[in-house]
C-alpha cells in the first residue's frame, strides 16, 4: 500500500492542468484574425500593384475571391473539428460546389485572356504564395497541436488546404483580374506545395504520441 501511495503522491505532482479547448467557431475567427494579418504583412517583402478591380473581368476576381475565402474558412473549421474525437466535420460533398465554382470562374477568366506578355510589375505568384502561406501554417500546426488529432495526415491536409485558400485570398489583392494559363498552373503548384508541405511539417507535432 505503501508504494502504491508514493505513485500516487508522485502523479499527483506532475500532473498539469487540462484546459478546455476554445470553441470551434471562436479558434477559427481567432486563427483568422491572426493569420491574415501575418499572411498580409509576409506579402510586404514584394514590389507589386494592387489589383485594379475597375478592369474588364473583375467581377470574375471577386467571385474567385469570395470562393477561396469561404472554402479556406470552412476547411480550417473542418480541420479544427477533426482534431478533437466526436465532432462532426463538414462532408467532402460541401466543398464540391464551391471548388467547381471556382474552377468554373477561372475557365471563363482564361477564356477572356488575350495572348500577351505578364505586366514587368507582376509578382511570381508561387513565391508570393509560398511565403504568405509560411506563418498561416505555423499557425495552424499551433492550434492544432493544442489538441492534437487522431488523424494527422488527414487534418493537415485540410488544414494545408485551407491555409493555400487563404493565400489566393491575399494573392487576388495584387494580381491582375485576368488569369494567364501559367498563372493557374502556379496557383495549383503553390497549393499542393502547401498541402505537402503542412502535412510534412505539422506531422510530428500534430500526432498523439
Amino acid at each position: 500500500m505503501g508504494s502504491h501511495e508514493v505513485l500516487i503522491e508522485q502523479l499527483s505532482r506532475d500532473a498539469k492542468p487540462v484546459y478546455r479547448p476554445w470553441t470551434n467557431s471562436r479558434r477559427v475567427i481567432a486563427w483568422l484574425l491572426m493569420a491574415l494579418p501575418c499572411g498580409a504583412l509576409s506579402s510586404l517583402m514584394f514590389q507589386r500593384v494592387a489589383t485594379d478591380w475597375t478592369q474588364p473581368g473583375a467581377v470574375l476576381a471577386v467571385l474567385q475571391l469570395i470562393l477561396a475565402f469561404v472554402t479556406g474558412t470552412l476547411a480550417i473549421r473542418n480541420a479544427f473539428l477533426l482534431s478533437i474525437a466526436g465532432r462532426n466535420p463538414l462532408s467532402w460533398r460541401w466543398f464540391v460546389p464551391l471548388v467547381v465554382l471556382w474552377l468554373g470562374s477561372v475557365g471563363l477568366s482564361l477564356g477572356q485572356t488575350h495572348v500577351q506578355a505578364h505586366h514587368p510589375d507582376e509578382v511570381n505568384c508561387y513565391v508570393f504564395m509560398m511565403a504568405v502561406s509560411a506563418p498561416m501554417v505555423v499557425l495552424v500546426i499551433g492550434y492544432l497541436r493544442r489538441t492534437r488529432a487522431l488523424y494527422p495526415l488527414r487534418t493537415l491536409a485540410v488544414a494545408g488546404a485551407g491555409v493555400a485558400c487563404m493565400a489566393l485570398t491575399l494573392l487576388s489583392f495584387c494580381h491582375p483580374v485576368e488569369v494567364h494559363p501559367v498563372d493557374f498552373l502556379l496557383h495549383v503548384a503553390a497549393v499542393v506545395t502547401i498541402v505537402l508541405g503542412t502535412m510534412g511539417v505539422g506531422w510530428k507535432w500534430v500526432a498523439l504520441r
